[in-house]
This record gives structure tokens, C-alpha cells and sequence, in this order.
């Protein structure tokens, strides 16, 4: 009885084991980046090798970035203070959108309410990289980049 229950056993673990380790090889084509401030981000080399948009705000704050390597697709989330006031006040708006009508799933609720939210679907946060979109939280003084969708 023994050889058989360790024959299960072992039959029984062996998938989990070769899943395990199908999951450990197969690379991941998503990089996430985190900053605390847009100093920490500048002090990597983050912006210099385009990791995060050349026009992030001086005053840019939590920021994070997700990356799909197969797609090219790129979200940045970031708080931001009174110098990216500007820059915003020059873009031109659209229709209020949420986060979840661009097809985005995030952790927080800043990108929700849309009587908060300002949509700009025409904005280009790189020097020379084509046009995303930039949903603002203007009470809470969040934006959120997106440059073709990742999902």
C-alpha cells in the first residue's frame, strides 16, 4: 500500500511541479517601473532612456510605469503638482472618460468618477513618439498616460 500512495503521490505533484517551473522559464514581456518622485526617476536614467515620458512634471510623484514588450503599449500612472497645470490648460479636451471605458484596470478609484476627470486623446508626453491619450483626475491631481492600450 505503500508504493502505490507514494506512486500517487508522486503522480499527483509532478504536473504541479512542470507548471511550476513552465511558469519560472517563460519569460514575461511586461516591465513595471515605480518612483517615488521624478528625481528618484531622472537619478536612474529612467527618462533619458525613454523608460518614462520626456515631459513628466518636475513635480511628478508615485509614479508608475507598465510596459508590454510585445505590443509596444505603455500606462503611466503619476501625481502631479501646480507646474503640469500648463501643460494641461494647452491640450485640447474631449468628452470626460473613465479608466474602465479605455479598456484600463487599475488598483485605485482616482479614474472613475467622471465628473472629475478630464480625457485629452491627443497628447504626446514624448520628444518624438506619437500621440497617447492622458486622462487627469483634477481634484485629485492624478494622471493617467496611456500610449496604445496594454492589456
Amino acid at each position: 500500500m505503500r508504493t502505490f500512495a507514494k506512486w500517487l503521490v508522486l503522480f499527483v505533484l509532478s504536473p504541479v511541479a512542470l507548471v511550476a517551473l513552465a511558469l519560472l522559464v517563460i519569460p514575461n514581456n511586461i516591465v513595471e517601473l515605480e518612483f517615488a518622485t521624478y528625481e528618484q526617476a531622472v537619478s536612474t536614467g529612467a527618462i533619458e532612456r525613454q523608460a518614462l515620458p520626456d515631459y513628466l512634471p518636475k513635480s511628478a510623484k508615485d509614479i508608475h510605469s507598465t510596459r508590454d514588450l510585445d505590443n509596444g503599449g505603455e500606462v503611466v500612472t503619476f501625481r502631479y503638482g501646480s507646474d503640469f497645470d500648463q501643460f494641461i490648460a494647452a491640450q485640447v479636451a474631449a468628452s470626460p472618460r473613465t479608466a474602465k471605458s479605455l479598456g484600463i484596470r487599475l488598483w485605485d478609484d482616482d479614474f472613475t468618477d467622471p465628473n472629475e476627470l478630464s480625457y485629452f486623446p491627443e497628447v504626446a508626453l514624448y520628444r518624438e513618439h506619437k500621440a497617447g491619450k492622458l486622462l487627469i483626475n483634477r481634484v485629485q491631481r492624478t494622471a493617467l498616460y496611456i500610449d496604445k492600450p496594454v492589456y
